[in-house]
């Protein structure tokens, strides 16, 4: 019995630690501040992919 606990218990330890790294490992997205684009509705925002 303690031995299943034991084991479920690192299982969600592991699994935890495994969503921590795969959260720091993507990029967080990062946006223009103050470029003026969608103040209005005929001014579009365009939006483009770069790698850092």
């Amino acid at each position: 019995m303690v031995d299943r606990y034991t084991k479920a218990i690192l299982t969600v330890i592991a699994a935890a630690l495994v969503a921590l790294v795969v959260q720091q490992a993507v990029p967080d997205a990062s946006a223009a501040v103050g470029s003026g684009c969608g103040l209005r509705s005929w001014e579009s925002c365009y939006v483009t992919i770069v790698d850092r």
